[in-house]
Order: structure tokens, then C-alpha cells, then sequence
């Protein structure tokens, strides 16, 4: 039994002195690394002192390694006042009375435990009772003290809590626990038993000894996010523990044979935990670099995201402010055209007026959808709702394109269900430019003198539009990008001019409209089918924005 104490004490010692080392060289000019390390130290000191009281068997010696703890005791109090000041961040108000106060009662009290008879006033040896001990009357004083510190000391470590980050309050939540753990185990050992047990100085060691669940939390706290980690010192803490005890079988062999097994034993212990500890080593270094990268990508993301922000404002901004030139031009192109407010035109002016007429509306249908591409991805499109009939939205959409399926020679039909559509709510505007937008593809996609047909039914609770073509379809590689951004089927192949943003717009337009839109196509050359749904609404949908149209955010 008091073996497997020794060997339990000399291994907490150990462990103590690998973390308070540990810590303090990490970063030897941190102040709070180095105050751990002071807190450390009164913390071994403690132990050492109560444990070589307890065994000793001389009672004026024992009443100095006695009265030794609890000057040790009595300086742990000051330096772990000063730990939570600094730790994890330092208190944003610092009180000098406080400070003063707990310096000169702390260091007063150990001066006094130390050279007088009030704290600690004689130690008796022998009996029924292996050790007895006699206080003064400032015993009691002294743990009422100690218990005040700690409460005060939690205290201020709650108030720090509220402001801090996240990882910060996790150091302050691994060190609260560290010392309810180390104050848990000294009220039941070294008061609740001291009273129960009386003068049985026995059992103040297991209250002693629970000091490494301090120092081993606290350690971690400090440390945590930095160079060091529990599992290292778990793994050296086990090798050393490990060697220390096959080293002391070596020195109690008692014969060549066995002290020759021994040694080999412990070589190969040793150098195994020396392997051991270095693939530990090697694992967290991996780590930690895949965990830098991974915050370098996490903060290119974030800047990247940033980015899009920005430019989709200058979209936006861009789009509205090329609206009015472009809007003048094509006014006035129409009036000369048009109205002919410049008198007649010879046939060469005509030509290029209408060229440049052309243009500028091309330049408006794009201003158009960048503008609207702008407000998707800013979740800035209001839709406004009004009763619809689909077969007229559908034949505004047809007469738009007319001019466009006549230049193509196309012939363009529209096959009327046989009983009328019932009437849904809807965006008529973004409905109708919906269509639009597909039958504008079918006719770019279709070779002159092709067949389109568009279609209306109903199909449970929702309306079916269809758009079917006899073109050139799309490939099966090319399938996936239909309703990407400037995506188009074969640009360069086809040279067809367009922005690649249609298909884009009018599937988020159908989505905000909680409805669906795909297409079908038997492959190369044999025509594309496209499809979208609108859910059959009676009555308008709820609007919290009443006058501006719900504001539908994208999914």
C-alpha cells in the first residue's frame, strides 16, 4: 500500500512537472505562461511538503514539512489570483485594493504559517491515529479564506466569460472545470475529513494529489489552439510513468538473469514509447497544417464572398444607370424610323439606322437581364401578384416573337386546351417574359423553317406549359450547364449571339413562383421540349409588403 502511494505520488509529480515545463517553454516570454508556471511550482511544493509530512517520523520535522505546505498553500492563493487576472485575456478593470489585499493577507498568512504557532500549532505522531494534528486560532481562518479566494476568483472569471469569443470562453470553461474538480476533492479530504476523521491528516492527500486535474485542465486552457496538446502529454506522462517503474525492477533484481530480462524489457519499453510519441508528434503537426489550410480557404471563401458582393452591386448600379441612355436612343431611333420626324432617309442612312436600332435593343434586352440577374442573387425580386388568365399571357408572349418567327420562317402554333385554364395569381410581367425567353431559344435553336408548338393544360393542382421544338436539341454533355449563368448550348459552333443568361433568369423566376421548370431532348438534332409549372392559386398570396409585392426569397 504505501508503495502504490509513492509510485502514485512520484507519478502526479511527474506529470506536473512535464505540464508546468511544458507550458512555460512553449512561450517563455508570455506572462501568462509564465505565471502558470509559478502557480505550478506552489502546487508541487504543496504536494511534496504533505507528503513528506505524513511520512515523516520525527514530529518537529513533520511540523515544518507541515508548515511548509501551508506556506506553499498560502502562495498558490496570490499567484492563482494574479493566473485569472491574465487569463485567458487580461481583466479589462484591475482593482489595486483587490490586489493589494489578497498580496498582503496571502503572503502574510504564509510568513505566518511558517514561523509561528497560530496556523499550524503542533503535530503528534503515533497512536491509534497515525497523525494528529494541532491548529491555531487562525486555522480555521485560514480555510474560510481559501474558500472567499476561490469564490471570488470564479466570480471574476464569469464576468470575463460574457464579453469573450468563443474559443476563449472554452479556455474558461476547461479551467472551471480543473478547479471545481481540485476544490471538489480538497473539501472532502482535506476539511470534510479533517472534522469527520479528526486530526486524521491521512486523507489530506488524496485531496493533494487531485491537484493534476488542475493542472492538467488549466494547462490545456492555456494552451489550447497553440503547440500544445493533452494527447502528447498523455503519451510522454505513460512512457515516462512506464519507464520510471521498469527502471526501478531493474535496480531490485536479484539476479543476472532476471536484471539482464529486465534491462531488455525496459530498452525496448522505452524505445518503443520514444516511437510512440513521435508518431503522436507527427499526427498533430498534420493536423494542425490541415487546419491552417483550412482556415486559409475558409478566409479566401469569405473573400471571395465579398467579392461577389461587390459585384453584383456594380451590376446592379450599372444596369440602372445604362437604362436611360439606352432608353433615349431607342426613342429617338424610333421616332426617325418610325415616325419619320427627319423626313424621308435615302436607303444607305435607313440601313445603318435600322442596324444600330437593332442593336441598342439588343443592348437593352441584355441591361435587362443583368439587372435581373442582379436582383435574383441579391434576393432583391419583388413579384407582384395580380389574377391571370395563362392563355392570354401566353398569346402576349407569341405576338412578341412574331416578327422573330417570321424573319426565321418558322411556324409557330399554339395548341389551346380544350376547356379554359381556371385563373391563378401570378407576376404576369416575369410569367410572360418567361415564355419569352423559351420561345425566344426555341426559334435561335431551330433552323429556318421550323415547327414550334407551345401548350397549356392543366395537370392536378398546378398549369403545365410546354414549349416543343424540331431544332437541333441538346447534347448530352451539355445538358447540365442549360440553366447556368452565360451558358449556352454551342456558342461557337452555332453562332448564336446571346447573353446565356435567359434559362437562368426565367428557372429562378418559375422557383419564386414555387414552381418547376425542366426540359427533354432525345439528343443531337432530334428538337428540345421544355416544361415549367405554376401552382393553381385562388386567392393572392399573403403580402408583407403591401403596395411593393412580396418580397420571395431564393431557396
Amino acid at each position: 500500500m504505501e508503495f502504490l502511494s509513492a509510485l502514485l505520488f512520484v507519478t502526479i509529480m511527474t506529470v506536473g512537472g512535464i505540464l508546468s515545463c511544458w507550458v512555460l517553454f512553449t512561450n517563455k516570454h508570455s506572462r501568462i505562461n509564465q505565471i502558470f508556471f509559478v502557480v505550478s511550482l506552489t502546487i508541487l511544493f504543496w504536494n511534496i511538503f504533505g507528503f513528506l509530512a505524513y511520512r515523516s517520523t520525527d514530529e518537529s520535522l513533520s511540523l515544518l514539512y507541515l508548515r511548509l505546505n501551508y506556506f506553499a498553500v498560502c502562495l498558490y492563493f496570490v499567484s492563482f489570483y494574479y493566473f485569472t487576472i491574465y487569463f485567458p485575456v487580461t481583466s479589462q478593470k484591475r482593482y489595486i485594493i483587490a490586489d493589494t489585499l489578497v498580496t498582503t493577507v496571502g503572503v502574510g498568512l504564509a510568513i505566518v504559517a511558517l514561523i509561528t504557532e497560530y496556523v499550524i500549532k503542533k503535530v503528534t505522531i503515533g497512536g491509534p491515529v497515525v497523525m494528529r494534528v494541532e491548529t491555531g486560532f487562525l486555522g480555521n481562518l485560514f480555510y474560510v479564506l481559501t474558500l472567499l479566494l476561490t469564490g471570488y476568483v470564479l466570480y471574476e472569471l464569469i464576468k470575463k466569460y460574457r464579453y469573450l469569443d468563443k474559443i476563449n470562453q472554452s479556455k474558461i470553461q476547461y479551467f472551471i472545470v480543473g478547479i471545481f474538480l481540485y476544490a471538489g476533492f480538497n473539501i472532502i479530504f482535506n476539511i470534510a475529513f479533517f472534522y469527520l476523521i479528526r486530526d486524521n491528516y491521512k486523507y489530506t492527500q488524496l485531496g493533494d494529489f487531485s491537484a493534476i486535474f488542475f493542472l492538467g485542465f488549466a494547462a490545456y486552457a492555456v494552451m489550447k489552439k497553440g503547440l500544445f496538446d493533452i494527447r502528447v502529454i498523455a503519451t510522454e506522462t505513460a512512457v515516462t510513468v512506464l519507464s520510471v517503474v521498469l527502471i526501478v525492477r531493474v535496480f531490485v533484481s536479484t539476479s543476472a538473469m532476471e536484471w539482464l530480462f529486465n534491462s531488455l524489457i525496459w530498452i525496448l519499453a522505452t524505445y518503443g514509447g520514444y516511437v510512440m510519441i513521435r508518431s503522436v508528434k507527427l499526427e498533430i503537426k498534420r493536423r494542425d497544417e490541415v487546419q491552417r489550410l483550412a482556415k486559409k480557404v475558409e478566409e479566401a471563401n469569405v473573400h471571395l464572398k465579398e467579392l461577389d458582393e461587390i459585384k453584383d452591386n456594380f451590376m446592379s448600379m450599372a444596369s440602372h444607370e445604362l437604362n436611360t441612355p439606352i432608353a433615349a436612343i431607342e426613342g429617338y431611333l424610333s421616332m426617325i424610323l418610325d415616325e419619320k420626324l427627319a423626313g424621308e432617309l435615302n436607303p444607305k442612312m435607313k440601313k445603318y439606322l435600322d442596324s444600330v436600332y437593332i442593336s441598342s435593343k439588343r443592348l437593352a434586352a441584355l441591361v435587362r437581364d443583368l439587372l435581373n440577374v442582379s436582383r435574383i442573387e441579391s434576393n432583391r425580386i419583388h413579384l407582384v401578384y395580380e389574377e391571370s388568365q395563362i392563355e392570354d399571357l401566353i398569346n402576349q408572349a407569341v405576338m412578341e416573337v412574331g416578327s422573330k418567327v417570321r424573319e426565321a420562317n418558322h411556324t409557330l402554333t399554339f395548341e389551346k386546351p380544350e376547356t379554359k385554364l381556371p385563373k391563378t395569381w401570378c407576376d404576369m410581367t416575369r410569367i410572360t417574359e418567361t415564355v419569352i425567353n423559351i420561345l425566344g431559344n426555341a426559334i435561335k435553336y431551330t433552323d429556318p423553317g421550323g415547327k414550334i408548338t407551345i401548350a397549356a393544360e392543366k395537370k392536378d393542382s398546378d398549369i403545365l406549359i410546354s414549349v416543343r421544338d424540331n431544332g437541333r436539341g441538346i447534347p448530352a454533355e451539355k445538358r447540365d450547364k442549360v440553366f447556368q449563368k452565360f451558358s449556352q448550348v454551342d456558342v461557337l459552333r452555332d453562332e448564336v449571339k446571346g447573353t446565356g443568361l435567359g434559362m437562368y433568369i426565367s428557372k429562378n423566376l418559375i422557383e419564386l413562383h414555387k414552381g418547376k421548370i425542366w426540359f427533354e431532348s432525345a439528343g443531337e438534332g432530334k428538337g428540345t421540349t421544355f416544361f415549367f409549372t405554376l401552382p393553381i392559386l385562388d386567392k393572392k398570396p399573403e403580402d408583407p409588403h403591401e403596395g411593393e409585392g412580396p418580397v420571395l426569397q431564393l431557396k
